[in-house]
């Protein structure tokens, strides 16, 4: 593919070439090299230059309602220019587009082990509107007075999408890095299990500390906390008699009257009671005990540094630490030493034993080891509430947060031998359009938005190997412990995990994302308070359309890594690209609707000797893309068919 060199993040929304690309398979261009690196990750090879990954874990949003609309990524489901898909609508009869949501503040919906069922709908991904509507609870932390849109009588937001409009930076990302569209959450379920995942590829249930008394548990219900009937303040009984509700039942958690009632008694609870009827944000929760290994022990074992950083603070001030203030502090106190949801490992019996409960530390240890290149090999970030994206937070107020983490490490010293990792821990209710693939008895769940942030990163690139949170933890065996894997055969910790997430066949190999053997790139420093960004361009033709059926793929369809762990693209997948370019030019060029449109939408393509105002140019360059396409794909071997019905064309 040829190189093309983009001055700006904002002119490749709407260039003729992100226009093309919103419709194709983006392979990532050649990336500009840095006068210079760090000496020690010049000296090594491959993988190896990677000292430091950097897990930045935050809350409750799926790939559509961040990345929907994306040039080149499979997002949201879309021809001339209009959507195609609605999902129904119980209260209204109707079915619901996506839209664009310009709120910073969102609600969501429930998002557990039974939301996730409602939500994919055997396939069909038609039940998020359901899941909004039919709740007593949309897993939205609680607040006083509540927010409008987590209340279970409002109307649901959970079609909403937003683009560079609200979260500028996040999109910026995706541009001068790697985006990966089809990161799954590793599990069908909610935060805890999900971050269970994240630091052991398992989320089980233990009797006790030894690790074969645990088994499967993707629910993690007894963790949930929620308020029994029988035990609601007297007060908040007495409010809902006021208000007509003589008594409650579970039959009618759900009707408009008591949930209207439900609404005005809120201010008769307390914080923790409102937290815990309307869902909690990830405070300090009661957990298990967790008995089997996470991977903290096999790092332990090989003496390879971690860090799981919590941020800690409580209103109006955090701990000083300007990074965090500015961004914004959570109203309940939270720190490294309070088990949670979003904070497991404390109650993980090998963490203890190994004496590594020092390596649980507040955040503010991140900003001074970053800051003077004493990272440890690996770090996982945990947010507060404000800072989570998740719902009821401010997505300002978490970009912040997550920008100044990331600059942080840009102006440190260690950034040379970096890999960030950002992604999101689940869905939170958001419609999302792709089908889950099975990886096995419970994931993988619903796709969540995912970047991969490097000097080594390949620049503008949109990965589209099937992902889960076990990619993070195959990186960094891969990188820091030889290919060691949490495998009870080998580990030495043996417990009665049902397979080896990082080897199975469906799962790709985020080495891909990288160029090793480019020098490394320099830093893209953000404004914490960005402007916000231009509107993206609902795809004309058949975006997100394409989709790659990960639950039946092969293993020579994945992206394949080498000895300097350059990526070589399987052959499923080269053809897969070439399919889709040649219906995306012969539709476009062929399409006279989708023309007048694109006249409207053209500037300066650089290299490309496109200008608004000569579409007959532009005709020009799609009828050479569809004619390349054709002639390389009518070279290919006669079993091409045969190796494509792995991918399926959907309008």
């Amino acid at each position: 593919m040829g190189r093309i060199r983009l001055a700006a993040w904002t002119a490749a929304i709407v260039t003729a070439a992100s226009l093309v690309a919103s419709c194709t398979s983006s392979a990532p261009s050649a990336a500009p090299s840095s006068s210079a690196g760090s000496a020690g990750a010049q000296a090594e090879t491959g993988i190896h230059k990677i000292k430091h990954v950097v897990i930045i874990m935050q809350e409750n949003r799926s790939f559509d309602s961040f990345f929907g609309t994306y040039p080149g990524a499979d997002g949201i489901p879309a021809k001339n220019g209009q959507f195609t898909v609605c999902v129904p609508d119980p209260r209204t009869g109707g079915c619901d587009k996506p839209y664009h949501d310009p709120s910073l503040v969102n609600g969501g919906a429930g998002h557990s082990l039974t939301d996730a069922i409602t939500d994919i709908d055997g396939g069909k991904m038609d039940g998020f509107v359901k899941a909004a509507e039919k709740t007593v609870s949309r897993g939205c932390s609680a607040t006083n007075p509540p927010t409008t849109v987590c209340l279970p009588g409002s109307t649901p937001d959970v079609m909403g999408y937003h683009d560079a409009r609200e979260i500028p930076n996040y999109w910026t990302y995706a541009h001068h890095y790697v985006l990966t569209d089809h990161m799954f959450e590793p599990v069908d379920s909610w935060s805890l299990p999900s971050h269970l995942y994240l630091v052991s590829n398992w989320s089980a249930q233990c009797s006790s500390a030894n690790p074969d008394s645990c088994v499967s548990d993707p629910a993690q219900a007894q963790a949930r906390g929620r308020v029994r009937l029988r035990n609601l303040p007297a007060s908040f009984v007495a409010c809902l008699r006021a208000q007509g509700v003589k008594s409650l039942r579970k039959a009618n958690l759900t009707s408009p009257k008591v949930i209207a009632a439900a609404s005005a008694c809120l201010g008769a609870l307390t914080p923790a009671q409102r937290q815990a009827l309307l869902g909690s944000g990830g405070e300090g929760r009661q957990l298990g005990v967790y008995s089997w290994t996470d991977l903290t022990y096999l790092l332990h074992k090989d003496h390879v540094s971690w860090a799981y950083y919590v941020q800690q603070g409580v209103q109006p001030d955090c701990d000083d630490n300007p990074d965090e203030t500015a961004a914004g502090c959570a109203p309940v106190a939270q720190g490294a030493r309070t088990p949670s949801i979003w904070n497991p490992l404390p109650s993980f019996t090998d963490v203890k034993t190994d004496g590594q409960l020092g390596d649980i530390q507040n955040l503010a240890h991140f900003y001074t080891a970053a800051a003077q290149g004493t990272l440890p090999a690996v770090s996982w970030i945990a947010p507060s509430q404000p800072d989570s994206d998740h719902p009821p937070a401010n997505l300002a107020t978490g970009q912040a947060y997550v920008t100044n983490l990331i600059n942080t490490i840009m102006r440190g010293p260690a950034w040379d031998s970096t890999a960030i990792f950002l992604t999101w821990d689940d869905w939170g209710g958001f419609y999302d359009h792709v089908v889950p693939p099975d990886a096995d008895a419970n994931g993988y769940g619903l796709r969540v938005p995912s970047l991969v942030i490097s000097p080594y990163a390949r620049a503008g690139a949109v990965d589209h190997q099937v992902l889960s949170f076990d990619a993070y933890n195959k990186f960094i065996e891969d990188d820091f412990l030889g290919g060691a894997r949490l495998d009870p055969r080998t580990d030495g910790r043996p417990d009665p995990r049902p397979d080896v997430r990082e080897s199975l066949a469906v799962l790709g190999n985020l080495a891909a994302d990288f160029d090793f053997s480019q020098r490394p790139r320099p830093p893209v420093l953000l404004s914490a308070h960005p402007a916000p960004g231009p509107a993206s361009v609902i795809p004309l033709c058949l975006g997100g359309g394409l989709r790659a059926v990960a639950a039946r793929a092969q293993p020579g369809a994945q992206a394949q890594v080498g000895g300097d762990d350059d990526r070589q693209v399987g052959d499923v997948d080269q053809k897969l690209q070439r399919s889709r370019r040649v219906a995306v030019a012969e539709e476009t060029v062929q399409d006279v609707t989708e023309r007048a449109v694109l006249r409207q939408q053209l500037v300066r393509v650089p290299h490309g000797q496109v200008e608004h105002g000569q579409p007959a140019e532009f005709l020009e360059v799609l009828d050479g893309i569809g004619q390349q396409a054709r002639r390389e794909d009518h070279q290919q071997d006669a079993d091409d068919g045969e190796e494509l019905g792995q991918v399926e064309l959907v309008s």
